[in-house]
This record gives structure tokens, C-alpha cells and sequence, in this order.
């Protein structure tokens, strides 16, 4: 394939002095190594010798990888990948596009550099303007339970009303899996025993793992539908969406007990284990290439083609949540391999891309890490390593947790409430001066210091997570049903179901109680071990009597019940299975 003849700075400083010193706009290109008309650009558009000519005469260009830079993406992108966008040498946006064709581009190129040249100097930068205002200070709103229940009321209603009857999933093409919306309705029939809940959950998850955005080849998940129907995929395969839709099916199986959930999960583990993953070293892989034609192959056929390219960098955010994939489908599934992948995994991670003081990096390649201080990775890592304590009952998960809770306490959280997406930066150019406060990263924070809270009693984990839940009481709306995540945490903050197994970890029946809490269905389960032995303290701080025999204590609502027999886990977690 002929690649870009342009010649792409980094998105650093000395290219953005580069444009003041020469007074150029910027032409920003956002692409991704998986996408297929970031693609078609380079080999059209950016390979038409008078579009180079002209970008080399009268502007300064920089490329963003969206997945390496979520930041910017996040900040300058035009709707879609690519996204082409035309800059002030002080990073202000003057137009831009997604695909733009070599015709347009010179129309353009003229036009954008015209504009500049003429406005230049009445041109003023609204980044400043915006960052002064966005530091205001805000009232700080307090909600209480019956607040929390409305929004939890309101996004059931919501997810509702979006869901197509015709063909399952959400809305109209293109059509996207929407798994937060859809985990958000499976605990809303676990909880209330809403059954309209239960049947959008299992037509989607049906519909989706019998349609085109399903490779019933090589298994996984493309990463959406360009038709209603979910029959022709955008035929690139995700990390982060075939993490997400695991979970999905894995849930779907342990509330329904529907077979086809469970081949479909084993579907999505084996395209991992088979493509997406360092079965060496532990990690698994960013993406693979969209390519119609050989998705569109037998898998005899396949056999004898060249597989779409596999970019084998591992990004911390989704590496993590495939972690925790991997945890639940090792236990729901009863298969130990994938547990024992998913802590190597996690040792790689942490040796790799984990310090103290910056905390997590953001992305691996070629055993090197890069790019600290993004929200999403903090976040993300510390809900692993909540689950793989969870699993493994051993403490320096917990410890490691808790030094990244730290960090970002420390380095992204708003007095006003709330985390930024990245550790604030004096030095930052271009919109990264703006600050943001994304719903879904937050929601995993508050999330994570919930469950601190309740591991460890710290109510400084408590404070934040009901004060960062409180900050989008009155945004969340403005989400639709991408707030489903929010939701979720809404729903652990209202009721966490509190489950400590007493007794020595090296006892058969206390280890039986732990796989037994894991891997039945309740999200909002915060499962600890403790030995009497060697945690008497903690023990006396919780107020459980003494007992010979190991017991559990499942805790909500305000009360406590227990059982000796591994066999009444289920039931007491209200684990209640409605038909098919």
C-alpha cells in the first residue's frame, strides 16, 4: 500500500513554535492505524503531489494517533476518523472535517490558508477565554438517596425508550453495542425484576451475536453496524469493545443460563487468545485492521490471505478491562487459564508502566511505556487491581490500588468535584489547556472509590465518589444512554452488597466461598477474605462473632445475613433466574 507523502510533525511544542515563527495554520490529522478510511485518505488525498505541495507551502502539518492521544482526540475531533482539522498556530480551531476527498481538499487548502491570512490579525484566541471560565467556581450541589434513585429511575426510562423492537440495540444505523446500556438494564431486572429490561437485553445480545457485526469465523466483535439490521459491520475489531461486550455475554449467561451467551463469550476468548494477545509475556493487543474482503471469506479461505494487520500496542486503559474480562469469564466459566493470563498480564503492566509518583502510562510499546497522566488509565488499572484482589485475596493489589487512588487525589481531582481526563499541565498548549471531566472515566472513578471505601473504611473514598457522582446529577441527561454507565456506579452507591467470607485462606470450604460469591451475577458485590488469624482488628472493627467453621456475611440494606454452606451463596445474593 502507497503511504502519505506528507511529511507529519509530532504533536509537541517545537511544532507548534514551528507554526508561530513561520505564522502557518495547522493542519491537524487525527487518524487511527485501524481505521479504514484514515487509510483511504493517505493513499487519495495526501498522496495528490499538488495537495502535498501545498500543505508543505502554507501550513505546518501534525498527525494524533485517537488511540495513543485520547486527549486530543477527545478535544479536536470533527465527528468521526479521520478528522481533519485546520488550527491557529495558538491550537484555536478554524474549520475541519472527517474524510475529505483530494476536490475538496484543495477548495480547502485555498480557502482555510485565504482566511488565515486575511483574519490574522483580528484572529484571537477563544482558548484562554474558555479555560478562565471553565475555572469559575461552581456550586457545589449535594443529592440525596431519593435524588440518586430518580436519576437511576430516569436512565431506566431512557434506555427504554432508545431501544429498537424491530431489530434490538439502540436507536437507529449506525448502530453501536452500547454494553454500559446494556449491563445497566440487566441490574435493573436483577434488582426490581423489570422483565422488558431482561428482553432488551437478550434480543440485543441474540441479535448481535447472529449478525454481521459477529465474525463467526475467527470470533469477536467488529466495532459496529453500518445498518440497522446489524448486517454489515465497520469491519474493524477493538480491544476496549470486545472487553466490554465479554462482560456482556458472561452476565447475560450467569442471569439467563442461555447457552448461546456462554459460546458467544467463548467465541470472544478465543479470537483473544488466538489473535489480540502476548501469550508469552501477558497483554493483549490494541486492534485489528478493518478489511471488507477478507472478513468477508470463509475461514478455509481466509487461510491462504494475509490477515488484516494487528497493532500490537498495549494500551493500559484496555488491557485492564480485558483483565477484568478475563477474571469474571475464568470463574463463570470454570477454566483457571484465563485468570492465570489475566495476572500475568497485570505483572507486565505494573512493571512496565506503573511509578508511584506518576502513576499509570498510557500505552506500551516494544517493552517501553508512554504518556502519563490520563484519567482513563488510573482508573481503569485501579478496577483491576480491585478484581484481581477480589480473586486473589492478595493484599498488594489492594496496596497498589490505593497508592493510584492516591495519585489521583492528589493530581486530578477537582475541589469542585469530580476528575479531570489529564494531570493538569502549566505548560500545555492548544485546547489540552481546556480541562474536561468525562462521564464514563468518572463514573469508573467513583465506582473504584466506592468500593475502596467499603475494602478498606477510608471515608475519604466515600467523600469523593459521592461528591464525583453529585458533579453530574444535573449533566448526566445530556449523555442518553451512554450515561448507563453512570448508572451502574448510581446504583452501587444506593445499594453495595457487602460480602465478607471469614475464615483462613488456606481453608478448602473459605476458598469455595470465595469462587461461589465471584461467580454468581450481582455487579454490585464487593467481596473481601478475611482470616481471623491474621486480621483480628478488622474482624473487630466489622463486629462479626467468633465462629470455628468459615462463614459468610452478606450485607445490604442495612442488614447482615449468613451462611455456612457455599451452596446458599446464590441465594443469598437474591440471585433469581426468569425465563428464557
Amino acid at each position: 500500500m502507497t503511504e502519505t507523502k506528507i511529511l507529519w510533525l509530532q504533536w509537541n511544542k517545537k511544532s507548534f513554535n514551528k507554526a508561530r515563527e513561520l505564522d502557518k495554520p495547522i493542519l491537524l490529522g487525527i487518524s487511527a492505524v485501524w481505521c479504514h478510511w484514515c487509510h483511504v485518505m493517505d493513499t487519495t488525498t495526501y498522496n495528490v503531489n499538488e495537495i502535498v505541495q501545498l500543505i508543505e507551502e502554507k501550513f505546518v502539518p501534525i498527525r494524533v494517533d485517537r488511540d495513543q492521544r485520547p486527549d486530543i482526540d477527545r478535544r479536536y475531533n470533527m465527528g468521526g476518523w479521520p478528522s481533519t482539522v485546520f488550527l491557529t498556530p495558538d491550537g484555536e480551531v478554524l474549520m475541519g472535517g472527517t474524510y475529505i476527498s483530494p476536490q475538496q481538499m484543495m477548495v480547502m487548502l485555498n480557502h482555510v490558508s485565504l482566511l488565515y491570512q486575511k483574519s490574522k490579525g483580528t484572529l484571537k484566541s477563544r482558548i484562554n477565554k474558555l479555560e478562565k471560565e471553565l475555572k469559575k467556581q461552581k456550586m457545589q450541589q449535594t443529592v440525596d438517596s431519593q435524588g440518586f434513585q430518580s436519576i437511576v429511575d430516569d436512565l431506566t426510562l431512557t434506555i427504554a425508550s432508545r431501544f429498537d423492537s424491530v431489530y434490538a440495540g439502540f436507536g437507529d444505523a449506525p448502530k453501536f453495542p452500547h454494553s454500559d446500556a446494556l449491563r445497566f438494564a440487566l441490574l435493573q431486572h436483577h434488582l426490581h425484576g423489570h422483565t422488558a429490561a431482561l428482553n432488551i437485553v437478550k434480543k440485543t445480545l441474540r441479535t448481535m451475536a447472529s449478525g454481521g457485526i459477529y465474525d463467526s469465523e475467527e470470533g469477536g466483535f467488529f466495532r459496529y453496524s453500518t445498518t440497522r439490521d446489524w448486517s454489515v459491520p465497520h469491519y474493524e475489531k477493538m480491544c476496549e469493545d470486545n472487553a466490554k461486550l465479554l462482560v456482556n455475554y458472561l452476565e447475560g449467561y450467569q442471569v439467563t443460563g442461555e447457552f448461546d451467551f456462554r459460546r458467544t463469550a467463548k467465541g470472544i476468548l478465543k479470537y483473544i487468545n488466538s489473535k489480540m494477545s502476548d501469550r508469552q509475556n501477558g497483554g493483549f493487543f490494541g486492534s485489528q485492521d478493518a478489511d471488507e474482503f477478507y472478513y468477508k471469506l470463509k475461514l478455509s479461505e481466509r487461510k491462504n490471505k494475509i490477515p488484516p494487520r494487528i497493532d500490537e500496542t498495549l494500551f493500559v486503559n484496555w488491557n485492564a478491562m480485558m483483565v477484568s474480562s478475563y477474571l469474571l469469564a475464568s470463574l463463570v466459566l470454570d477454566e483457571p487459564e484465563y485468570q492465570e493470563f489475566a495476572f500475568k498480564t497485570v505483572v507486565r503492566l505494573l512493571d512496565l508502566a506503573f511509578s508511584p509518583k506518576n502513576g499509570m502510562k498510557h500505552f506500551i510499546v516494544a517493552n517501553k511505556s508512554y504518556l502519563s497522566g490520563l484519567l482513563t488509565d488510573q482508573v481503569h488499572m485501579i478496577k483491576c487491581l480491585l478484581d484481581c484482589y477480589q480473586t486473589s485475596s492478595e493484599i498488594e493489589y489492594l496496596e497498589s490500588a490505593e497508592t493510584l487512588a492516591g495519585f489521583l487525589l492528589e493530581k486530578m481531582w477537582d475541589k469542585n468535584g469530580g476528575f479531570f481526563d489529564r494531570v493538569e499541565d502549566s505548560e500545555a498548549f492548544g485546547a489540552l489547556k481546556l480541562s474536561d471531566k468525562p462521564l464514563e472515566e468518572n463514573s469508573v472513578a467513583a465506582d473504584t472509590f466506592l468500593r475502596l471505601y467499603h475494602l478498606t473504611g477510608k471515608q475519604n473514598y466515600f467523600d469523593a465518589a459521592k461528591r464525583t457522582l453529585e458533579f453530574f446529577a444535573k449533566t448526566y441527561q445530556g449523555y442518553g444512554i451512554m450515561g448507563g454507565i453512570y448508572g451502574m456506579t448510581v446504583n452501587l452507591y444506593l445499594s453495595p452488597v457487602r460480602m465478607h467470607i471469614i475464615g483462613s485462606r488456606k481453608d478448602d470450604v473459605t476458598n469455595q466461598f470465595l469462587k461461589e460469591s465471584l461467580k454468581t451475577y450481582n455487579p454490585l458485590k464487593i467481596v473481601e477474605v478475611i482470616d481471623p488469624k491474621y486480621e483480628k482488628d478488622r474482624l473487630k472493627i466489622l463486629g462479626y462473632p467468633y465462629s470455628k467453621l468459615p462463614t459468610v456475611y452478606v450485607c445490604s440494606y442495612g442488614k447482615c445475613n449468613s451462611t455456612e454452606d457455599p451452596t446458599k451463596i446464590s441465594e443469598l445474593l437474591g440471585d433469581k433466574r426468569y425465563g428464557n
